[in-house]
């Protein structure tokens, strides 16, 4: 009875706040950055997806319409895939934008992004 009762009560949360238009995504020599705008200020998370424990691999930053975070190609299961044609190391993640600090809502987002 209980978990119904708090799913229940996670649905009827109103979240005002999304990401507008795409994320901007940035390839350095030795890292990733991936930024998203939104409609308000941002008060959740960022994060890879399956590593939201992990040091380093989640941004609480809050307060802005920008969220975003860093990832180093060595650190958060950051994948590395050496290709013959085109030749070169495409480098790819998959990271979650979540709007509020405690639940999942329908304006979370995840996004597969990768880098040549």
């Amino acid at each position: 009875m209980l978990r119904a009762v708090v799913v229940f009560v996670a649905l009827t949360i109103p979240i005002d706040n999304g990401v507008e238009g795409e994320p901007e995504i940035e390839c350095g020599p030795s890292s990733v950055t991936i930024n998203f705008n939104t409609r308000n200020p941002f008060e959740g998370h960022v994060y890879v997806k399956g590593l939201y424990e992990q040091h380093g691999c989640r941004n609480d930053d809050g307060g802005h319409q920008i969220a975003g975070i860093e990832l180093p190609f060595d650190t958060c299961n950051v994948v590395r895939t050496r290709s013959l044609n085109p030749r070169g190391v495409f480098v790819s993640t998959t990271v979650v934008i979540s709007f509020h600090p405690l639940f999942i809502t329908k304006v979370d987002r995840a996004y597969r992004v990768q880098c040549f």
